[in-house]
């Protein structure tokens, strides 16, 4: 285990909600942003466009790449939906239904080697928050083919960053409020077979967010609340870096357990330097420097990884419409 003495450096200035980032073989760094959709952090920062969104709020999430250079966004405002961005402050829907009704506050997307597209919805409660309570588990996970979208798994606890494996055999989902990370087999069809537990935390501070896949098997959680980085592998846990008070943290878990968890809590990992730790993404030349996004931080935390990552489905692309 190793608590932060000193603030790691980060990459990317004046950004706002900096949850998720993407990474490039050439050196490209995106992240999402608050008030700009996407922007380019290396190898120099993109111009700051302010998104002209046509729903207020809108709220990005998590975000992925297309082919085309166009980015998704998932929306975790409430009004939901997964939006495609077109350019520098243009954005247009693109999924923002599900059999014929809207959709609730949509937390992650990602685009697999097969050019399907996976998203999450993390809870049907209103506001969201009030899902933060032990039991609760109404999130789901969708699968986007051939201009359709389907259910393919529900009583998610708090459906939150979902991937799928690197050798495409399973689909992997951070249960933040259930506070484990499962995984369902991947069937011939692209529906999902039983699920299974890869590892249950649970009264030590880490309710998993973002996930990241290394080259030896090894899945990373990004940990909101104790600004965690946990890398687990044959069901055990490794912290690889925390920034936090076991005293601060132990409130949190007290709350937690008697019901009573909120916003104020959830967000009390912003009170430390990697600013409320939400993911990570591998990167550089050798796939060996870890980008971190968060809720707080105005620019994304930068380490290096002892374990080489796995190539995203992005990693060769070219060009994006902020290029």
């Amino acid at each position: 285990m190793a608590r932060l003495r000193d603030s790691l450096p980060a990459v990317g200035s004046g950004l706002t909600r900096p949850e998720s980032v993407l990474a490039m073989a050439d050196g490209r760094v995106y992240s999402c942003d608050k008030r700009c959709g996407v922007v380019r952090v290396l190898p120099a920062q993109s111009e700051m466009v302010p998104l002209n969104a046509p729903i207020d709020p809108f709220i990005p999430n998590g975000i992925a790449l297309l082919e085309d250079g166009t980015f998704l966004i998932a929306n975790m405002g409430p009004h939901g939906g997964v939006w495609r961005m077109t350019g520098p402050g243009t954005l247009e829907p693109f999924i923002t239904e599900l059999h014929g009704k809207p959709l609730h506050p949509t937390n992650y997307v990602e685009l697999d080697r097969q050019g399907r597209l996976w998203f999450t919805v993390s809870t049907l409660h209103a506001p969201r928050e009030s899902a933060f309570r032990p039991g609760i588990a109404d999130g789901f996970i969708v699968r986007h083919e051939k201009g359709r979208s389907e259910v393919v798994a529900d009583g998610i606890g708090f459906c939150n960053e979902g991937r799928v494996s690197p050798d495409g055999k399973f689909y992997y989902i951070n249960e933040t409020i259930a506070r484990r990370v499962t995984r369902f087999p991947i069937l011939s069809d692209g529906s999902f077979g039983e699920r299974e537990t890869v590892i249950q935390f649970g009264g030590d501070g880490i309710f998993p967010d973002g996930m990241g896949f290394d080259a030896q098997g090894g899945v990373w959680v990004a940990s909101v609340v104790s600004n965690r980085l946990v890398r687990v592998a044959d069901g055990l846990a490794e912290i690889i870096v925390e920034d936090c008070d076991d005293e601060v943290v132990d409130l949190v878990e007290t709350a937690f357990a008697e019901s009573r968890m909120g916003r104020e809590e959830v967000d009390v990992g912003r009170r430390w330097s990697l600013g409320n730790l939400s993911s990570v993404a591998f990167g550089g030349a050798d796939l060996r420097t870890l980008y971190l996004g968060s809720l707080f931080r105005d620019g994304l935390t930068t380490l290096d990884s002892p374990y080489p990552g796995a190539a995203p489905v992005h990693w060769h692309f070219g060009k994006t419409v902020l290029d």
